[in-house]
Formats: C-alpha cells, structure tokens, sequence
C-alpha cells in the first residue's frame, strides 16, 4: 500500500460523485492526488479533503497529458504504482487489496487492469475465463499503471489527448515485453459516454451517445494510431469503426449534423495524421 497511490483526473466533475470517489479510494491507498483538467469546480471539495492533493491546469490538456502528470508526480515521490481513475469511478472495498495480489505475477508488467462494467449496458470489453489473464488492451480507468513502465515507454501519447489513448499506450507496452493483464474478480464500474443498447435489424448494438468534441477524437485516433504503429489491420477495422460511427449517429442519436462534420473531420485529420488540437468544434 506504501508504494501505490491513486492518482485522480477531474474535468468539469459530478462534485457528488468525485466526493464519493476519493472517499472510496482514500482509506486503501498512502495517497490521493486529483488532477484538475481545466476546470474549477472542485474547488467547492477542496477544504473537505485536506490530505489529498489537488494539481491543476488552466486548460483542457487532454487524458494523456493529465495522466503524464499524475504518474510524473508519483514518480518523483518514489511511488511504483500508480491506479488511475476518472472522476466518477468509484471503487468497491477491498478493490486495493484485491488488485495488489497480481502485482508480480510476471517480472514486466505494465498495466493490472479490472473488468469494466459500464452503468448502462453491462460489461465492457474483455472478461477474462481464468483468475487473471494477459489481455492486449485494457481501459486506464482502475487500472494499477507501473511507474517503472511508463517511463521506459516515455509515457502517453499527449498529441492523441483522448480516446484510445490507453489502447496506444498498451500497444508500445507490449511491444518493450511488458504484459498487460486483467484481473477476473476485480470489477470497477463506469460510465462510457451515455452508452445504450439499440436494435439494429436483428441485433442489439451499442450507442455511445458522446459529444460532437468526443466524436471527433474518437474517429481520428480510430485511424491515427494504427497509422502511426503500421498496423494494418487494426487500421482497416478503425475505418469500419468510423462508418459504423457515422451511421449509429444518423440513426440513433440526436444533434446530426454536428457530430457527423465531427467524425468527417477527425476520420481525414486521422489519415493525414494531423494531431493538432479539433479547431471550431468544441463542447
């Protein structure tokens, strides 16, 4: 517990449920540091949690560049691990404890990861059939990050700043040799956007139901990273992903025509591999 930390990122929160997470996460690790991306309002907690530190920018810097930060922080005060959480993760008891006991099942790991279950439509991504098992992505929200990893790996990718910064990262992971894995039993839940489960013809499908500015970033690093890494058919699925994106937003969701010049925009800026920051669309 001495060497593990969590580290916070905090962007226009729920105060109610940032509350509820640092007290979750307070009484299981030496410290809590809460990263502000940009934002003030918790501002309003500060005073309430005297022993947590709060760092802040004065600007939106991104997923990548607030979780740089928190693990910059942790490594210049001689943490190992750092878990990674968003503002409204809350984590269950003994979810330290539990996570702690895989920390050295291997000699290289990068990331421990949990398994996701998103409020709204269940879980999310990979479940492991055995105790733990090595995974080639996970999701940072719960996740214990190796400082010791993130270093050799020179850290996120800031020019992606949201959205599939994570699966990125767990790519140049693995390619150094250390594994990422995740953990059966250990469970965390969160939010995804406003994720709902659709019909489409004679299947359910899942609508995320993000912003315009989401959008964008979604549909960029979709092609980006599998651009910047050669990987050709991750790069061919991130294109089909983009169609699909387009066509849930025509069918599904509200606000059109927005979030359709969002995916048009982030899908080319993607190929051209353009990472400067979306331009006239904001949130």
């Amino acid at each position: 517990m001495d060497r593990i930390y969590a580290g916070i990122i905090s962007y226009n929160p729920d105060v109610d449920r940032l509350r509820k997470n640092i007290d979750s996460i307070s009484q299981q690790v030496s410290a809590v540091v809460v990263f502000e991306n940009g934002s003030t309002q918790q501002r309003y907690i500060v005073e309430e949690f005297p022993s947590v530190l709060f760092l802040r920018a004065d600007r939106n810097i991104g997923i990548a560049g607030a979780l740089n930060q928190l693990l910059r922080w942790g490594k210049n005060n001689d943490y190992e691990w750092m878990i990674s959480l968003d503002q409204d993760s809350v984590c269950p008891d003994g979810y330290v404890e539990n996570m702690q006991r895989y920390l050295q099942v291997s000699m290289k790991i990068g990331i421990v990861a949990p398994v996701i279950i998103d409020r709204n439509i269940g879980i999310v991504g990979h479940r492991p059939q055995r105790q733990w098992e090595e995974v080639r992505t996970c999701i940072t929200s719960g996740a214990f990050n190796s400082i010791e990893a993130w270093s050799a790996v020179s850290g996120y990718d800031e020019s992606m700043f949201i959205d599939s910064v994570d699966f990125e990262y767990c790519y140049r992971l693995r390619k150094l040799g250390y594994k990422v894995i995740q953990i059966r039993k250990a469970q965390l839940l969160h939010e995804i956007g406003k994720s709902q489960k659709r019909r489409f013809l004679f299947w359910k499908v899942k609508v995320n139901g993000h912003c315009a500015f989401r959008k964008y970033y979604i549909a960029r690093n979709n092609v980006y990273y599998p651009l910047k890494h050669k990987l050709w058919l991750r790069f061919l699925r991130g294109n089909f992903r983009n169609l699909w994106l387009l066509i849930t937003v025509v069918l599904y969701e509200d606000d059109k025509s927005e979030k359709e010049k969002a995916i048009r925009q982030g899908w080319k800026d993607g190929m051209n591999r353009k990472t400067s920051a979306m331009g006239s669309i904001t949130l």
